[in-house]
């Protein structure tokens, strides 16, 4: 078996003792290697039987994350296939190749399938962490409340320091502008409007995915590489529900709360700006933060921060699971998991941002 191009070129005898090894090369490919592949040539291919057929029909029929047209098959090969297959064998025209336009189909295919696979993990975690939730038996004793731990408690002073440091710098900014206006007073109108509209919940979000996005891909990706979810599904227990339904709680619980404390402390922050640079009574301060404040803001900030949780887990699952290969890939995964929940994070604040202004 080699890859040429875009061709997948199998050749020799394709039987018993041949196809096993074939099959566990073609999934140790990467992702990407299977979607750019365009068809697959049976030229040099001299026998075929049952099992190169099985072959042959799952590379035809997409068991190989995309379906692959035969081409080139010899007389002999192609009377097997049409003699035995599900479906007689069709000879496609070989396709004029253009690098850029094949490029941009499998561009669009290979986001479309990403997708379609990131929206069924999503709905599988969800389904997995209401069983866990509401049937303990599924997990570890104590596990929920240990990621409550590990999630919030562990995260709160780094929350809260880079929280106080944006917050500072934002009031301190906000300050030297409206001074030269007489504007003052308005700088509690930008840190309560601000923390609780977008730093805030968008904070918080980019420092879970930091600290535990990543932590949740890397431990799902090496539990895959090294077995341990067959060996879990082995033993009769769901790997989602075990590994991923206490986190997936822990998040809808904590992140909420450190996108609140992250807004308070933003505020807090702006206050000492507010009264020993700008010279502003704190009473005022406190007075014109909660007035501007109002019910819509907090549970804008509640449902921006549960959404950007859910979608930290779901892609650290979506990226771990996915894992092909060994430690390496791992650490790609991982890295994979931040860059893709950063990007969406920010996309979805700033849909949410355009639906609540307009």
């Amino acid at each position: 078996m080699r890859i040429e191009g875009k061709i997948l070129y199998l050749e020799g005898e394709l039987t018993r003792s041949t196809v096993p090894l074939i099959a566990r090369k073609l999934g140790q490919l990467r992702r990407r290697t299977l979607l750019s592949l365009q068809s697959v040539d049976l030229s040099a291919v001299s026998r075929v039987d049952s099992s190169g057929l099985g072959l042959i029909e799952t590379l035809r029929d997409g068991g190989y994350r995309k379906p692959l047209p035969i081409v080139h098959a010899s007389s002999a090969v192609e009377d097997v296939i049409a003699t035995f297959a599900d479906s007689p064998l069709e000879m496609p025209d070989e396709p004029r190749r253009g690098f850029f336009s094949d490029g941009i189909v499998a561009a669009i295919y290979a986001v479309y399938h990403i997708m379609t696979e990131g929206l069924l993990t999503a709905g599988e975690v969800f389904f997995a962490s209401a069983n866990a939730l509401f049937v303990p038996a599924r997990h570890r004793k104590g596990a929920i409340s240990e990621q409550i731990v590990q999630i919030g408690a562990r995260g709160v002073p780094i929350v809260g320091l880079l929280s106080f440091i944006i917050g500072f710098i934002l009031a301190l900014q906000g300050a030297v502008q409206l001074e030269q206006f007489g504007g003052t007073p308005f700088i509690a109108d930008l840190m309560a409007l601000a923390m609780f509209r977008e730093l805030a919940p968008l904070l918080t979000a980019i420092i879970v995915t930091g600290r535990t996005g990543s932590a949740m891909a890397s431990e799902i990706g090496t539990m895959k590489v090294t077995n341990e979810i067959d060996a879990l599904r082995a033993m009769g227990i769901r790997p989602l529900e075990y590994v991923v339904g206490p986190k997936f709680i822990a998040m809808t619980v904590v992140v909420p709360m450190l996108a609140f404390l992250s807004a308070g402390i933003g505020i807090f922050s702006g206050l000492i700006v507010s009264v020993f640079v700008a010279g502003q009574p704190a009473r005022t301060y406190i007075d014109r933060s909660l007035n501007i404040l109002s019910a819509g803001d907090g549970l804008l900030l509640l449902t921006k921060s549960l959404l950007f949780g859910w979608t930290i887990a779901a892609i650290a699952v979506y990226s771990g699971i996915h894992v092909e290969g060994g430690a390496v890939e791992v650490g790609k995964a991982t890295t994979n998991a931040v860059v893709a929940t950063t990007f969406v994070v920010v996309i979805l604040n700033v849909v949410f941002s355009l639906v609540y202004v307009i």
